[in-house]
């Protein structure tokens, strides 16, 4: 009789498995979209060797680094020869504040990561020192070319002539967003505490600039919308992280106390379409409890926390949204803000009642439903990353469900990018989840990226 599998099927991913999956997704597929995409406006990687001398050439000649990323592509990839690449027809060329901060936010993690490695690991070395030098090209490009005349960093349209060897931008909106100007804030500083080059210092000034200008606007910062003060808040936990600036700390507790106080206006417990909004401010307050000891915080935190359990069904895997449409759309970023927040109460809690729920419903929601086109290849044996603290020991070696699903298709087979779609459906008829279109957005993926090199790196 041929082999039909074990009657029952017990889930076997662990909860540390999940977040060292979601870490190593994100660091390939950011280092695959920064170096490799032409999704952006590129710089030459000669520009980057002769910054730093130190970088093998061999390293980074193949790379195409990206200054900024495009809003939107395909994630179909074609076929050149022997070699899979982004298809350039399909970019939408609009440069979106709030992915290129989290994308440049990320590459400085990244950089700090690859840090760690000896000097005997090249190869991550020069990546490391790769992802500092253009982080730093980066930020002087927004500062250059992504600012209105008032100075504040908006969105706009790249409307260069590819017949000229001139960058032309077109703003689409002259208003701007108080968070998107305090993840920036945050990159600026984020590069100044870890670099002693001759542009930390200016970077971090130019941060402290940002932040002066919440201390001078504080009026309009607290008349922002209930949502708005969120993610200005969950920018602010950022700051402090890096900087312990007793300034952002104040505006940061202020926000949060108002945030309190609208809680109850703004939030229906159950209401369906708060499942974003209710795990970012989870995230805030769970994270404020974590820093500062404050009860009050944790106390929200739990209330925000046993109403996002409740949602969750483990029948379909994913939580409840009441709708009387025949389908139902999850956003990716909303699913993967969910799954942080989990996790996030699981380790900072210290308790573990719910980690089969968080494999229930990574495996259910992210894998079963498609909602990654492709995962990168696990690193091979000779890969330092494969180990336990970079040994390349035997006893060291990592399982393969540290980096992957096995039945989840590589880019390669596949010919898709590694990327989160858009959103999937779920189809209440046949009670199941159906495949989303295979579209990048970057707004999404750069968030979900760094959401998980974040709590990786600094909390998990």
């Amino acid at each position: 009789m041929k082999y039909i599998g074990p009657f029952l099927r017990i889930n076997s991913l662990s909860k540390d498995n999940i977040k060292n999956q979601l870490f190593y997704l994100s660091k390939e597929s950011l280092k695959n979209i920064a170096l490799e995409s032409h999704c952006g406006i590129v710089i030459s990687p000669n520009e980057i060797v002769k910054e730093n001398p130190n970088i093998d050439i061999n390293t980074v000649k193949k790379f195409s680094p990206l200054l900024c990323v495009y809003k939107k592509a395909s994630g179909k990839l074609l076929k050149t020869g022997n070699k899979l690449q982004w298809d350039s027809s399909r970019f939408r060329k609009d440069v979106n504040i709030l992915s290129n901060a989290f994308m440049t936010l990320s590459l400085l993690e990244l950089s700090d990561y690859y840090s760690n490695f000896h000097n005997n690991h090249r190869d991550k070395l020069d990546l490391g020192n790769l992802y500092s030098v253009l982080t730093r090209h980066q930020l002087e490009f927004y500062a250059l070319y992504l600012r209105n005349t008032e100075g504040v960093f908006v969105d706009k349209t790249d409307c260069s002539d590819p017949l000229f060897n001139e960058l032309k931008f077109e703003g689409k909106s002259r208003k701007f967003k108080f968070y998107e100007q305090a993840l920036l804030m945050c990159a600026y500083y984020r590069y100044s505490t870890l670099f002693d080059d001759e542009y930390s210092e200016n970077f971090r000034n130019f941060s402290l600039d940002i932040l002066n200008m919440f201390n001078d606007f504080r009026d309009e910062v607290y008349e922002s919308s209930f949502e708005d003060k969120v993610k200005i808040c969950l920018a602010l936990n950022l700051f402090t992280e890096y900087s312990n600036n007793i300034d952002a700390q104040a505006i940061l507790l202020d926000l949060s106390d108002m945030i309190i106080s609208e809680l109850p206006v703004n939030r229906i417990p159950g209401k369906d379409d708060d499942v974003q909004l209710d795990s970012l401010t989870f995230m805030n307050f769970i994270l404020l409890y974590k820093n500062t000891g404050i009860d009050k915080f944790k106390d929200v935190a739990v209330t925000l926390y046993d109403d996002l359990v409740t949602k969750y069904n483990d029948t379909i895997g994913i939580y409840v949204k009441n709708s009387n449409d025949k389908s139902i759309e999850y956003p990716s970023d909303e699913i993967v803000s969910y799954l942080s927040a989990l996790i996030l109460y699981s380790d900072i809690m210290h308790d573990d009642k719910n980690d089969a729920l968080i494999a229930d419903y990574f495996t259910k929601s992210i894998i079963d439903s498609n909602l990654v086109l492709s995962w990168p290849e696990t690193p091979g044996l000779n890969d330092p990353e494969h180990y336990n603290n970079f040994s390349l020991k035997a006893e060291d070696l990592m399982a393969e469900q540290n980096f992957r699903i096995q039945n989840v298709p590589t880019p390669t087979s596949a010919e898709l990018a590694p990327i989160f779609i858009k959103y999937i459906s779920f189809n209440k008829k046949r009670d199941s989840f159906k495949n989303g279109k295979a579209s990048f957005e970057s707004n999404k993926n750069m968030f979900i990226f760094f959401t998980s090199i974040f709590l990786h790196r600094h909390i998990f």
